[in-house]
């Protein structure tokens, strides 16, 4: 049994993460050095049809990394993390036809956001 850097909870070595808040430890860095960051969950998705990942960043160098969810994840966290960019999307609502617009997409918001 390991103990989670994160929030405590102990769980067995042989998982990649926490299952209770999902985090794990960044060991080493892409040039092979130590980070010792905290990977914390950002996001879930599905990945062609398979199973469902969380994806997780650095808190200390921000690099990016998915993990496979598991059958003993805290299904109240997996919901929290995936609903996040709803409560809180990552750009100002009432400016998304502008968005939509620069990005090259096709469609009329019908004045909803404007």
């Amino acid at each position: 049994m390991i103990e989670c850097e994160n929030c405590g909870t102990m769980y067995d070595e042989s998982l990649d993460h926490c299952p209770e808040c999902l985090c794990s430890v960044h060991e080493t860095n892409d040039d092979g050095e130590d980070c010792g960051g905290i990977y914390e969950p950002i996001s879930v998705w599905i990945k062609d049809k398979g199973r469902p990942e969380i994806i997780c960043r650095c808190q200390f160098c921000g690099a990016l990394k998915t993990e496979l969810i598991d059958h003993d994840d805290n299904p109240i966290t997996i919901m929290s993390v995936a609903t996040k960019p709803l409560a809180n999307p990552p750009f100002p609502i009432e400016r998304l036809q502008e968005l939509t617009d620069l990005m090259g997409g096709q469609g009329d918001m019908g004045g909803y956001y404007k």
